[in-house]
């Protein structure tokens, strides 16, 4: 079976690239559930390599969903969500840590710019509204494995995460109130619109004069054979 051809519009093109970035992430997911769910039953290097390929693979994903939305970025990537280096070992916990850091980076400055493009939120880069095909950007991988809760290093990475988390959420709540303000504001406009219409049609636009009531026919009788009927 042949393949379908590619297609001509160079917007799709980036779409479908994202989608499938989007998807060999999420397949990296899956592929590390199993050391998250027993990270014992499998040794050390093992975990890291899997944990590392989620993160290289998110990056690749934020790389190609920026492109996709944001047209300065297919001619070259900020700095701050260029990809990772592919997976390469020895991996230690340091490395894994660094490079989640940096992925929560990428998280927050591609935020930054989806924000900008999908619902005009003012950006330090010139990002132009984005009214393509609706794309879901890859979510935050979890957190590094193998951690001890008790060291500050790894603390500082879940107050950051937070951080970055109550971070969005208060923009979705800002976003979601000006947006029912818009549809509530409309509600009102289109109330007061039908209202004037009903008004204005009763209006004569000759004259600006209401039109005259209309007027009541009063039925008239005639007699006939010794009866009352309508004349």
């Amino acid at each position: 079976m042949n393949a379908p051809p590619a297609s001509s519009d160079p917007q799709q093109q980036f779409v479908v690239a994202q989608r499938n970035a989007n998807a060999q992430y999420y397949q990296s997911l899956l592929a590390y559930k199993p050391f998250f769910e027993n990270p014992g039953g499998y040794s050390q290097a093992q975990v890291l390599a899997a944990y590392e390929t989620v993160l290289y693979q998110y990056s690749l994903a934020v790389g190609s969903w920026m492109r996709a939305i944001y047209p300065a970025a297919r001619q070259a990537l900020p700095a701050s969500l260029q990809p990772l280096a592919a997976p390469a070992e020895p991996l230690t916990l340091a490395s894994v840590n660094r490079d989640y850091e940096y992925a929560l980076g990428m998280n927050a400055a591609s935020w930054d710019i989806s924000m900008a493009a999908d619902f005009g939120k003012p950006s330090k880069l010139p990002v132009p509204r984005y009214d393509g095909p609706i794309l879901i950007g890859p979510a935050l991988p979890p957190l590094p494995p193998l951690q001890d809760v008790r060291d500050p290093k790894f603390a500082r990475l879940v107050t950051m995460t937070k951080n970055v988390d109550v971070a969005q959420k208060a923009d979705l709540a800002q976003q979601r109130a000006a947006t029912e303000k818009v549809l509530s504001e409309a509600a009102a406009i289109r109330a007061t619109n039908n209202l004037r219409g009903q008004g204005l049609d009763q209006i004569n636009p000759r004259t600006g004069l209401p039109y005259p009531p209309p007027q009541q026919e009063t039925q008239r009788w005639c007699m006939m054979g010794g009866g009352r009927i309508p004349c």
